[in-house]
């Protein structure tokens, strides 16, 4: 029953649908996603569609908020356009009420998820919401007597597929591991979305096709 992460599909349906064959995810494995499903590429539909008939169908997925997520939600409140892609009512209910109760972070053994990064610079970091959703630039502060023994994931910030692969090579010395190669963008060392075995430390890269 092996668990994988996988962050930002930002829209790349056929991409994310590509990268779950490759891994071959059953009904026994877990899926942890952290965070933006949504925005940049050309279906963030089908990206809901799909993550939601896989937990329709009893699949394993746990989803995290990210911070174009909590776009979305704070859009909606303030009485901004944010349907393009959802013309429906029912999916716009449906899409509020998935999106409202996404956390912002999760846990599983050796391992601690979230969207963009964790804010070291106080006691308790679990307590920033706001960072868990949009920090940057926060790694030289990390603290690992916190975090234990501990892993933490996240997104968030695109980096090249290369760096996503050292960054996972020596993710049990550092603690971290990045693992947003920036599946929607045309950037030339970037275009890919990855997926972490986290039992084994295998990756796996599928390249942009939509």
């Amino acid at each position: 029953m092996p668990r994988y992460a996988v962050s930002d599909i930002h829209g790349c349906a056929k991409t994310f649908a590509a990268l779950l064959q490759r891994i071959g995810f059953g009904r026994e494995d877990e899926l942890f996603l952290l965070g933006d499903y949504i925005d940049r590429g050309p279906d963030s539909r089908g990206v809901l569609h799909h993550i939601w008939q896989l937990q329709g169908e009893g699949y394993r997925v746990v989803c995290l908020r990210g911070n174009h997520e909590q776009m979305l939600l704070d859009a909606l409140r303030e009485g901004r356009p944010a349907w393009d892609y959802l013309p429906h009512r029912r999916e716009r209910k449906q899409t509020v009420h998935w999106m409202e109760y996404l956390p912002f972070y999760y846990e599983t053994p050796g391992y601690l998820l979230v969207h963009a990064g964790l804010n070291f610079e106080i006691d308790d970091p679990l307590a920033d919401e706001e960072a868990m959703l949009w920090i940057r630039g926060w790694e030289d502060t990390l603290n690992s007597d916190w975090l234990g023994d501990r892993v933490l994931l996240y997104g968030h910030t695109p980096r090249p597929a290369t760096l996503v692969r050292e960054e996972i090579g020596e993710m049990q010395l550092t603690r971290r591991a990045c693992l947003d190669s920036g599946c929607a963008l045309p950037h030339p060392e970037m275009g890919y979305l990855t997926a972490l075995n986290l039992d084994s430390g295998e990756v796996f890269f599928e390249a942009w096709v939509g």
